[in-house]
């Protein structure tokens, strides 16, 4: 599946060098995998096939399957299914980081400590909580607090309330999709799908929507509020990307999955390790995937490699240990590990690898368990073969990340005291601005790697939409310096490098990055805390705003619940691959245009970057001309 290269792309050429490499190794990357079960399985997203009970499977139904469900149906109950496993990660992320506030509130957990007191106070009362005299008090109430949204069985969650606009949760209700707590609302879309349950598409897809918000208040928000709290809101940093920060002088230690809490520990072991004068080689903690980005804004740690990089990084030969935790994490590295003296080590009971060394992450021994994996790695550096230590001849590329709710505010803050928002406001009604991207996820094997979200995101800077990243988008971003300042603005339109320099003088910097980083896949919480500061300010409802989301190379079903989330909240929602929804045309009418008159956003498909960005184009500004701007 590939589209025409309008601008000749070039694609990363130290990605390009590895995957020679390690066909030269005999590994077997994704790339081969993808073309070989593709051979295979090209027809499957067009037809509708059913395998919940026994009567089945029903396997390309044309009429209906045993038990007379129709493929409107079947094709629906799947795409609940994909939208309650995605939804579920990030619920189990959310559950794990608050029973370690919590923990640190009881003080059972000593390794994390309250960074940000002041967030902590206003997520506190934002929940409506009140009477707490401490910090800890208030750490445990807030944990007890989003516990309580994981698993009561009746009740608005608090972080809802807390963080969705009034006119958001109103319509929500009127259209029965406001939801009760997050556990509850899993076991209910389950069972809505079991056999002899739901056989109306509508309610189906409603249903996925509901999951849509138990993603965002349950997984999401609760994520990325609470490693603020314990690890730091993120401020603008500077550090490398791609595979080259692997250093072959080095002791070099991959932390890869999605929660920042044990790779925080890990990169606090190593650098404990470093400040011994004694200690050679150094040992070199590179990050992956989201857990990589957590530790690249918080802790300044150098940036490896995104979701179809991680074969790639280890067939370097020069990594002694992957420490993984959740999400993201292809078995195949146990298998490309075998080729050196690599060690993988898994550390969540819900993700354990065959083949892998497990070692169950305990937040209250956290700071005994990095010290532990860095000795791991210190040790394992002696099994070193020198002879297949191969790292591409190419500098890493620069990249400013950190843009954090809060840090976001504060620069604009600079351009207009008192008030930022209106900063980004005048800019958007003067046109400066022409409206807003959210461009975020996965990157795919389909296509030459990064096209897509590259040549998207070229399109979109050049036509002054400002573009906000989350996710693996921003390492492929990062390899064609779309997120390195640089004061010339190069493929910038000229309204919005005008914006940025403004705030990049007004911040004492030489330049902002042509894309804005603003974390990883939970982090797209922080981009709802910022519409709804513009709608607030405008006095208009999300869906009227100038804005758009995308995510051109999505690969995990965590995408699909955050879908489904930006357009209950009133959001066109561009997509580079449809859902495997293609057998049902009522599905796909659904999807993107009936929802529409429901939520007042819906989803496009489209994987030509070129049309994609181009629709985009033309929604933000019919949304400009309804608003008189």
């Amino acid at each position: 599946m590939g589209m025409k290269n309008n601008n000749k792309f070039i694609v990363d050429p130290v990605t390009e060098e590895m995957r020679k490499r390690a066909r030269e190794l005999g590994i077997r990357t994704v790339w081969e995998r993808y073309k070989e079960n593709h051979a295979r399985s090209k027809d499957a997203p067009f037809q509708a096939t059913c395998m919940t009970c026994q009567q089945g499977p029903c396997v390309d139904v044309k009429r209906t399957g045993v038990c007379g469900m129709n493929k409107d149906i079947i094709v629906a109950k799947n795409l609940v299914s994909e939208t309650t496993i995605g939804a579920s990660a990030h619920v189990g992320h959310g559950r794990r980081i608050a029973n370690i506030l919590k923990g640190v509130g009881e003080g059972s957990v000593t390794a994390y400590s309250i960074k940000e007191p002041e967030k902590l106070d206003r997520v506190y009362s934002g929940l409506g909580l009140s009477g707490a005299k401490t910090n800890e008090e208030k750490a445990v109430e807030v944990a007890d607090a989003i516990l309580d949204d994981i698993s009561k069985l009746t009740g608005v969650p608090r972080m809802l309330v807390y963080r969705a606009l009034e006119e958001r949760r109103k319509l929500w209700e009127e259209k029965g999709i406001l939801i009760d707590g997050g556990c509850p609302e899993i076991m209910e879309a389950m069972n809505r799908i079991a056999m002899g349950m739901d056989a109306d598409m509508e309610n189906l897809l409603l249903g996925a929507c509901r999951l849509g918000l138990v993603d965002a208040y349950c997984g999401m928000y609760p994520a990325t509020t609470i490693q603020d709290i314990l690890l730091g809101v993120p401020k603008l940093i500077r550090i490398k990307t791609n595979l080259t920060v692997i250093n072959p002088e080095e002791i070099n230690v991959i932390v890869h999955g999605h929660i920042p809490a044990l790779p925080d520990a890990v990169v606090s072991a190593a650098e404990e390790y470093n400040a011994d004068p004694a200690n050679s080689p150094k040992v070199n903690v590179v990050g992956m995937c989201c857990t990589g980005m957590e530790v690249l804004m918080r802790r300044g740690v150098n940036y490896a490699g995104d979701i179809l990089q991680q074969e790639l990084a280890i067939a370097t030969g020069a990594i002694e240990l992957v420490v993984v935790d959740i999400q993201c994490t292809q078995p195949a590295i146990v298998e490309a590990a075998k080729h050196f003296h690599t060690k993988v080590v898994t550390t969540d009971p819900m993700s354990k690898i065959e083949g892998a060394v497990h070692i169950e992450f305990d937040p209250e021994r956290a700071d005994e368990i990095g010290r532990e994996l860095i000795k791991m790695a210190v040790d394992n550096y002696a099994n070193r073969d020198q002879t297949k230590v191969y790292v591409p001849d190419h500098e890493p590329h620069d990249m400013i990340g950190g843009f954090s709710t809060e840090q976001l505010l504060e620069a604009l803050d600079k351009v207009k005291p008192g008030d930022p928002v209106g900063a980004l406001v005048d800019n958007i009604k003067n046109g400066n601005i022409r409206g807003v991207a959210a461009v975020i996820g996965c990157v795919t094997p389909r296509d030459e790697y990064g096209f897509r979200t590259v040549e998207l995101l070229r399109e979109l800077i050049k036509n002054n939409i400002l573009v906000v990243l989350t996710g693996c988008v921003a390492t492929v971003a990062s390899y064609h310096d779309l997120l390195k300042p640089d004061p010339t603005y190069p493929g910038v339109g000229k309204t919005l490098a005008k914006v940025m320099d403004a705030i990049a003088k007004a911040n004492g910097l030489e330049a902002l990055p042509p894309c804005i980083f603003m974390g990883a896949c939970v982090d797209n919480s922080r981009i709802e805390e910022v519409l709804n500061a513009v709608a607030d300010y405008l006095k208009v409802r999300i869906d009227q705003l100038p804005v758009a989301g995308s995510a051109p190379e999505y690969i995990a079903e965590k995408a699909i619940p955050i879908g489904f989330w930006t357009v209950s909240l009133g959001i066109f929602t561009h997509l580079g691959d449809q859902p495997n929804v293609a057998a049902s045309e009522r599905v796909v009418k659904w999807l993107t245009d009936d929802v529409e008159r429901i939520f007042g956003g819906k989803f496009y498909v489209e994987a030509d970057p070129y049309k994609a960005a181009k629709k985009i184009i033309e929604v933000i500004e019919e949304k400009r001309r309804a608003l008189g701007i």
